[in-house]
């Protein structure tokens, strides 16, 4: 109940700061904000009294203050922006107010994520359904036959070429579709595997940690970040609760080696070039390597300042992710739409306004300028409140539910990658993995129905010729 009362005591406060911000740059009001968002989640995750406290929120929020306020209150009033991505144009003087909107909404979020807190329910840390060995079976066998399907028709070829060649990360072909059932067939294994007897997961916990190491080798992070983050909650919650003390070692830990996979994976596997690129590599503030993250500050700067100046786009904007689930939709969509594709997906509008028309990569996006320019201040909060309950709902309901479960742990892998990412983020990844999970449970559940089911059509066919 106290932290009930605290958040709707801060989403009060944020919402007068919001009000109240400069529509010029303010250090000093840039700070306040920091300082509230720091108050805020400290007071959150010590009156919480949550047992496994390690999951989306604390990650979710490490990547929002990343994202949203280092850039106003460590960088910009030094101008000495020294990366590149910042050499883009933008108005200063939406610098402070967009970062109280970004305050406004995560109060928001943070009121969605306790109200539920209210509801008398048990801890989700011992679910009531089971995960069968055969029903891991074809998790493994489906991750399997989709990643050489994937290696065969040249999507790991075709990745590994991004960054050491500079291909067009956009590009697609057909290993798209294997490499999404793969991406798919990674999450459940790692979902799942702490479910099984503890003898019984080491090898298949070897084999994810062997994908991810291959895809690091790459240069490509995001799915590697996604199951690390996966097992470290699963491994918190059924093997060993991590001290506070620990994920801080593991944090700085994983943050360096990623940015290293960052600055690095443009020389491929030539350890003549690395030496040579960290030679040249310079860091001049601690936040450095968090340099992908806290570049997405831009893409809110951006998208609040198009705010101001044109309507709202309400749905709009999230046609292709709404549209993503079904193959092929999207792409009709955009051949037969008289909408710019950049105003019909959500991510695509700072890439346009920052690199123009026909960028060959993208910037990413904020999720709170996306909210911002769809459904203005009321709809952020809105938005972001029913994230919060979604967090929440998610959460306690994976206690007696598989789907819900796995709906969690999805999230879980995605809080990082979240406060840069669409509001609606990747429905077809999330359609497709209940999908998948459900047509699997069905079989094995339902297996020796199925296999008699098929020896008397065989029987019959043999009686009929």
């Amino acid at each position: 109940m106290l932290t009930y009362i605290l958040n709707i005591a801060f989403v009060i406060i944020a919402t007068v700061l919001y009000i109240k911000a400069p529509w010029t740059y303010n250090y000093d009001y840039s700070v306040l904000l920091m300082t509230m968002y720091i108050v805020q989640n400290v007071l959150f995750f010590v009156t919480n009294k949550r047992k496994n406290w390690l999951g989306f929120e604390f990650f979710f929020a490490l990547s929002f203050f990343l994202v949203n306020f280092v850039y106003p209150v460590f960088y910009a009033p030094t101008e000495r922006i020294y990366w590149s991505f910042f050499s883009f144009a933008f108005n200063d003087n939406y610098v402070t107010r967009a970062t109280a909107l970004a305050y406004f909404a995560y109060a928001w979020y943070m009121l969605g994520v306790t109200r539920l807190l209210q509801l008398q329910r048990e801890e989700p840390d011992e679910p009531t359904f089971t995960i069968t060995m055969r029903q891991y079976l074809w998790f493994f066998g489906i991750t399997m036959v989709a990643w050489c399907l994937y290696v065969a028709s040249g999507g790991l070829a075709a990745l590994q070429s991004v960054y050491a060649e500079g291909t067009n990360l956009r590009d697609v072909g057909i290993y798209s579709y294997f490499n999404n059932i793969f991406t798919i067939g990674c999450y459940l294994m790692s979902i799942f595997i702490f479910l099984l007897p503890k003898q019984k997961w080491w090898f298949y916990l070897l084999v994810i940690v062997g994908f991810m190491l291959i895809l690091l080798s790459t240069g490509s992070r995001q799915l590697a970040v996604s199951l690390a983050l996966i097992l470290l909650v699963g491994f918190s919650m059924y093997v060993y609760h991590l001290k506070w003390w620990q994920v801080a070692i593991l944090v700085a830990g994983g943050s360096s080696v990623l940015f290293l996979v960052m600055t690095l994976r443009g020389d491929g596997l030539d350890p003549a070039a690395w030496h040579n690129t960290l030679a040249h590599t310079q860091l001049e503030e601690v936040w450095d390597i968090y340099e992908d993250l806290i570049i997405n500050d831009l893409s809110l700067f951006r998208l609040f300042g198009w705010a101001q100046e044109n309507d709202l786009t309400w749905l709009q904007g999230m046609t292709l992710d709404i549209s993503s689930p079904i193959p092929g939709l999207a792409g009709y969509i955009v051949a037969h739409s008289d909408v710019p594709p950049e105003m019909l997906h959500g991510g695509d509008l700072p890439s346009y306004l920052i690199l123009g028309p026909n960028a060959t990569w993208g910037v990413g996006t904020n999720m709170v300028g996306e909210a911002f320019r769809s459904f203005g201040a009321i709809g952020t909060a809105l938005s972001m409140f029913l994230i919060g309950l979604w967090v929440k709902e998610s959460y306690y309901r994976a206690k007696h539910s598989v789907y819900w479960y796995l709906m969690y742990f999805l999230l879980v892998g995605h809080a990082l990658i979240y406060p840069r990412a669409p509001l609606l983020y990747d429905p077809r990844l999330v359609t497709w993995s209940l999908l998948l999970l459900l047509i699997v449970m069905t079989i094995t559940e339902h297996q020796a129905q199925i296999v008699n089911w098929l020896d008397a059509m065989g029987k019959k066919r043999e009686v009929q010729s």
